[in-house]
């Protein structure tokens, strides 16, 4: 595929960016942010345009049942043996993603309560189940996992920031794969401006290399608050 076609990077970013690249051509999009300096910035610039169309919506309470989809989506409560139609999924699928921000809010509440400005971000799967959630405040980062990381005996995951310029990821550290950790903020990243995060499957210890080696597995954007 000509990744060097704008016209195609930037209808294949918006895609990537409205949730509607899924499986295995988000994963390979995904490697392609962390690989190609290009499609990190047009992933970007297309952020900073559609990011204020999704912040001047109104906020919409779904109703009881849309919400109990989105509980069993996200992992909150098991699902029920019955199952809506095709036809409505996306409604209640797009809906999920709202909630996993929901979510990331409600579980760092604590650390949010500061007048410093903070900002978040949900790392999360293609289908809107989140695996860890981000809050940076100053020079430090506040990770924690849900019960939906998958736990890894013999290789760790390591969480890359990604400059908008297309410079080279810079790490951010190693992911807890249960309960919480601080993370010391890298003077590598200071004053750079990122793009999205992205969480690579490494060795034990991390990258051996300082850029990332294994399959990137997620990426994720930073919201300020």
């Amino acid at each position: 595929m000509k990744y060097q076609d704008q016209d195609l990077l930037d209808a294949l970013a918006v895609d990537f960016i409205l949730g509607a690249m899924r499986g295995a051509a988000r994963r390979r999009f995904q490697q392609l942010i962390m690989a190609n300096p290009a499609v990190r910035q047009t992933v970007w610039r297309w952020e900073q345009h559609l990011n204020p169309l999704a912040e001047s919506l109104p906020a919409t309470l779904p109703n009881q049942r849309v919400w109990q989809r989105i509980q069993q989506r996200l992992g909150w409560t098991a699902p029920e043996v019955t199952t809506l139609p095709a036809k409505r999924r996306p409604v209640w699928v797009g809906l999920a993603l709202a909630a996993s921000l929901l979510l990331a809010v409600v579980m760092l509440k604590p650390m949010l309560t500061s007048p410093l400005q903070q900002d978040i971000a949900v790392i999360q799967t293609s289908d809107a189940k989140a695996w860890w959630l981000v809050s940076k405040a100053e020079r430090k980062l506040t990770v924690k996992a849900t019960a939906a990381v998958g736990e890894k005996q013999l290789n760790d995951y390591q969480l890359w920031m990604l400059p908008a310029d297309g410079a080279a990821p810079v790490s951010l550290g190693l992911l807890p794969q249960q309960g919480e950790q601080i993370l010391d903020w890298p003077a590598a990243a200071d004053g750079i401006t990122i793009a999205a995060l992205a969480v690579s499957l490494e060795p034990l210890g991390g990258s051996p290399t300082g850029l990332p080696t294994g399959p990137v597995l997620f990426t994720a954007e930073i919201i300020t608050l």
